[in-house]
């Protein structure tokens, strides 16, 4: 404690160094706190579940999908599911759907989830009020039954605790409530109602469909993540042999539920983590060097305090106390940092990294700083009291001038020169991102976003059972939404681009073999109105576009000019049928091309997805053939104005058509792209911010060191100039100093540089990882930095009197 007084004596003393080591600690360690809170949240905060490690999330992959993660075939899931049950406690099917809801105020559109008799045993989760699903609910045939979320029993139900044995309309269809769940019970994103996925288990019959569904599993004790993978690929590859034309190529892919979730933003959390831990180390340096100075400047204390008995332990001790006093203080100011950037921050968050976890400052984010900070504090502290604790007492005893050892001149240069190292290794990697991302920006979609508006319908099939009452309704629905002022072009689909994925691999050109299992080639498949190109602001290369009279008597399709070089080469395609498996479309001829339009980017700017070509389907066709593919259709119009003022106004028009129809994720295409790039800006703002706060800590850095050099030089400054040095010779030695160090950093920075940018490469689209423009430019605006840095105390010591310098001396 008396340590801690003399500390706390000993800062007040010092206003000035107690302030500026604590502010840039405050920075450091307040942006460590805030990323910290992020990564505990996402990252190393255990999911809401029972031992959720043993939770697995399973997926199939496929030749034709180049291995990438694709959905599940239900009878694949029910193979591994009778075949697994020595290793696995619970397996279950989930699939993300969403549901009308009527008959209970006014309608509503719900997320929901189909999910297997045993998902809520795999989470080990129990309802709140009733039950959850059985066998016997999760079979076709069942009785239809329903299980609540805990919000929307709330919130449209007045947490009714009779709502169990109720029946609620969701499509059309009465089902029963039997549970509702916790209030804080939740699954990957938010749903409202959950159903039995067996309730469909005949439209899932065929195992070449793979209709957006993945598996939940929980292990059982003492399985291991790979032994249980093994298990899994050791079914596909008996069912690859048992159903060759439906199976070959595909394997299984399990991870833990965490780490599916976070996977593709792992790295990108621990390098922007490893960047902000640089900061800190820069915030340390500078933190450091003012101790240096001032521990050189209290070098006659120490001294007589070492005369007067004290020994070297007790200073270091004393000095150590004050660092990590300095630095808690920093900490504790860094954490009120933290709370407010963690506002500013989460908007840029991508929302699949925030949706799973309450991302907030909590008892573990502030052991984490407590630590942090004391441990910054011994490590910037004990360089200076290892030096301040060793005075040289005849020296300072025998002479009032104190000067600045060469010794702790060079230690303080080798500060600035890792300071210069490590801000020079952000701003390239910064410098990267950037160029990366106006890379991406400049991407052709194969479509203008910009006066785009998206909405989506749900259709129930008991009261649009067919085809032509479903064509009936978007014609109808075109006419309206065509006559409302500022609408330039309208159409119905049933996905789009950016919003949903909807891939076939089942075609060939006609007239051509049938493509082996596991090596067709895949294609995005929109089935559109006409007035989708023009919509979408498509551009159509050749042929024609799609008519409302293409249907099944003349069946056609548009491919985009990646499918068409796919299949084609450099021929013409217009004019050529593809062919579908006959047991999916029976005798019906294939589709005649006649159009091909240019790509449109289907994942995101810049992301090189699993499938890179497409085409389109007339809507009445594939309505006239498959009903249930236009359940859920996407409603897009592209304005002469601002799409969002017309969204009350399509609203009204759609109710007006079917009261009882919902309208739901209304999103104009431009916050589409955006959302696209969440990842990449999250990465790229992040990162800026770290680079340009190292580079005003190492321009604060050589700013401080050459300000005391110069102090400690006052007297040889001053002897030059009497000896006929100019103000220019001046200038130039003090920022040739300057610049000496800044050359020095640099050259450890480039380095540095070129290791980073090895792991930034994942995260980069356009740009080399070793880009010129980067490393030649940022080292430029460092470099530029560090000399005007210098000039500022070298313009002081051009202004020396040589006579009130020697006169002080």
């Amino acid at each position: 404690m008396q340590d801690v007084k003399v500390a706390i004596r000993s800062l007040r003393r010092a206003p000035t160094y107690t302030l500026a080591a604590a502010v840039a600690l405050a920075l450091a360690i307040g942006a460590n706190t805030a990323l910290f809170s992020l990564i505990e949240a996402t990252l190393l905060r255990p999911y809401p579940y029972p031992q959720p490690e043993q939770v697995l999330i399973v997926r199939e992959t496929s030749k034709s999908f180049d291995g990438s993660d694709s959905s599940v075939a239900y009878p694949n899931y029910r193979d591994w599911r009778a075949q697994t049950r020595d290793l696995f406690s619970a397996m279950a099917a989930f699939r993300r759907d969403s549901f009308n809801l009527t008959g209970a105020g006014d309608p509503d559109r719900l997320a929901g989830r189909m999910v297997g008799a045993e998902f809520f045993d795999a989470l080990g989760t129990h309802a709140l009020l009733g039950r959850t699903f059985t066998e016997n609910d999760d079979r076709p045939g069942a009785p239809r039954t329903v299980v609540l979320s805990n919000a929307l029993w709330q919130t449209r139900f007045a947490s009714d605790p009779r709502i169990v044995g109720q029946t609620v309309t969701l499509g059309g269809d009465s089902y029963t409530v039997i549970g509702v769940m916790p209030p804080r019970f939740r699954f990957l994103v938010a749903s409202d109602v959950f159903l039995p996925i067996g309730l469909w288990a005949d439209q899932f019959r065929d195992r070449d469909t793979h209709p957006g569904i993945s598996v939940l599993a929980r292990m059982k004790p003492g399985v291991g993540v790979d032994q249980a993978r093994t298990a899994l690929n050791a079914v596909a590859e008996r069912l690859e042999k048992e159903y060759p034309r439906t199976n070959t190529g595909h394997r299984v892919r399990a991870k833990t539920i965490q780490q599916d979730q976070t996977e593709d933003f792992r790295t990108a959390l621990f390098v922007l983590w490893g960047a902000v831990a640089l900061v800190l180390l820069i915030a340390a340096a500078n933190v450091a060097n003012l101790a240096l100075a001032r521990a050189a400047a209290r070098s006659p204390e120490l001294a007589i305090r070492a005369a007067l008995g004290a020994g070297r332990r007790r200073l270091m001790r004393e000095l150590l106390t004050e660092s990590v006093l300095l630095a808690v203080a920093g900490g504790a100011c860094g954490i009120l940092l933290a709370v407010w950037g963690l506002d500013a921050l989460l908007p840029w968050v991508p929302e699949i990294l925030r949706r799973n976890a309450e991302v907030h400052v909590n008892g573990s984010v502030l052991a984490f700083t407590f630590s942090l900070s004391v441990f910054t504090g011994l490590a910037f502290g004990v360089l200076p009291a290892l030096r301040a604790s060793r005075p040289d007492l005849e020296a300072l005893l025998h002479d009032a001038h104190v000067t600045d050892a060469r010794p702790r001149r060079r230690l303080r240069s080798a500060l600035v020169v890792a300071e210069i190292a490590l801000s020079l290794m952000l701003l390239i990697g910064a410098g990267l991102l950037l160029r990366s991302f106006a890379k991406v920006s400049q991407v052709d979609l194969g479509f203008v976003p910009h006066g785009i508006l998206t909405m989506k319908l749900s259709l129930p099939p008991s009261r649009y059972p067919d085809g032509e009452s479903e064509i009936r309704f978007e014609r109808e629905l075109r006419r309206r939404i065509a006559s409302l002022p500022g609408v330039r072009a309208v159409a119905v689909a049933g996905s789009v681009p950016l919003m949903d994925d909807n891939s076939t691999s089942d075609f060939w050109v006609e007239g051509t073999p049938r493509p082996q299992p596991g090596e067709a080639v895949s294609a995005m498949q929109y089935n559109a109105t006409p007035g989708f190109l023009e919509a979408m602001g498509a551009r159509l290369l050749r042929g024609r576009d799609v008519r409302d009279d293409d249907d099944l008597r003349a069946p056609v399709v548009l491919i985009d000019d990646a499918l068409a070089r796919k299949l084609f080469g450099d021929k013409d395609p217009l004019g050529a049928r593809l062919s579908f498996p006959p047991e999916i479309v029976g005798n019906l001829r294939g589709p005649e091309i006649v159009g091909v339009y240019a790509h449109m980017v289907q994942y995101g700017p810049g992301d090189s997805g699993p499938i890179q070509a497409g085409m389109i389907l007339p809507f009445a066709m594939t309505a006239q053939f498959a009903p249930q593919w236009h359940r859920g259709i996407a409603l897009l119009l592209r304005t002469a104005g601002d799409p969002s003022r017309l969204a009350p106004a399509v609203r009204q028009e759609v109710l007006a058509l079917d009261p009882e129809l919902p309208v739901y994720d209304l999103k104009t295409m431009d916050s589409a792209v955006e959302d696209s790039l969440a990842g990449r800006r999250f990465s790229l703002v992040l990162l800026g911010l770290f680079a340009a706060v190292a580079l005003a800590l190492a321009s604060v850095g050589v700013y401080g060191v050459m300000s005391y050099g110069v102090a400690q030089r006052t007297r040889e400054i001053g002897i030059r100039m009497a000896l006929g040095a100019r103000k220019e010779d001046v200038l130039r030695l003090v920022v040739g100093d300057g610049f000496r160090l800044a050359m020095g950093g640099i050259a450890i920075g480039i380095a540095l540089a070129v290791a980073l940018s090895r792991l930034l490469r994942g995260m980069l689209y356009g740009v080399s990882a070793f880009d010129p423009p980067a490393y030649i430019g940022l080292t430029f605006v460092l470099a530029l930095t560090a000399v005007l840095a210098s000039w500022l105390p070298a313009r002081r010591a051009a202004q020396v009197d040589p006579s009130v310098a020697l006169r002080a001396e």
